[in-house]
């Protein structure tokens, strides 16, 4: 099976888990509110072993200098899964972001669905040595991102939107050395809110 097609597989399955829960997230001022009210929530951060050493986790931390995101590697041991699944259910409203391996995405994405948590953002991530293709599920200011993830530097862009949601991204810029620890491979992105 070629890589595209392996790609859209994959796509179409966490697409469906995501369907029933994915709503509108918007990167545009017009969130500005909702944004100021969840800034305040606590923020856990989700990586894969591949996903932690990237530039991801740099754009995070410049797009909240003075918040420190709880970050958590991710793996599909029952452990990991009782822990999340504690959380999702606890009442407590947190938001989740992350960049993850496509396995470790199916799992988290199906049980944040159990959990009724809402997921406003889905991104899909295709990335080798010369090349990295992206797909995002949300509204107008998405297909805008994706096209700025066109770049060596796209897992510190994302890092940037998911970590400064109700932000513009061209309003922020990635950090210097993010080009650092080029991630290949296939990976998800997401929000999650409780």
């Amino acid at each position: 099976m070629n890589v595209s097609r392996r790609f859209i597989l994959k796509g179409i399955a966490l697409g469906g888990l995501a369907g029933m829960t994915l709503g509108r997230w918007s990167l545009s001022a017009n969130n500005a509110v909702s944004a100021q009210a969840q800034s305040t929530l606590p923020l856990l951060v989700l990586v894969s072993a591949e996903a932690e050493q990237s530039a991801f986790l740099l754009g995070i931390t410049a797009a909240l200098p003075d918040k420190r995101p709880w970050m958590q590697r991710t793996d599909l041991g029952m452990g990991f899964v009782q822990d999340f699944t504690r959380l999702l259910r606890s009442g407590r409203p947190i938001r989740i972001i992350g960049l993850v391996d496509d396995a470790s995405a199916a799992l988290i994405v199906e049980l944040a669905r159990a959990s009724d948590a809402r997921l406003p953002w889905l991104g899909y991530h295709s990335a080798s040595p010369g090349q990295s293709r992206h797909r995002l599920l949300g509204d107008q200011a998405s297909s805008e991102l994706a096209a700025r993830l066109d770049s060596r530097q796209w897992t510190a862009i994302l890092g940037l939107a998911l970590a400064s949601r109700g932000s513009a991204p061209t309003a922020l810029a990635p950090p210097a050395d993010a080009a650092q620890s080029p991630l290949t491979g296939h990976f998800v992105s997401f929000a999650i809110e409780t």
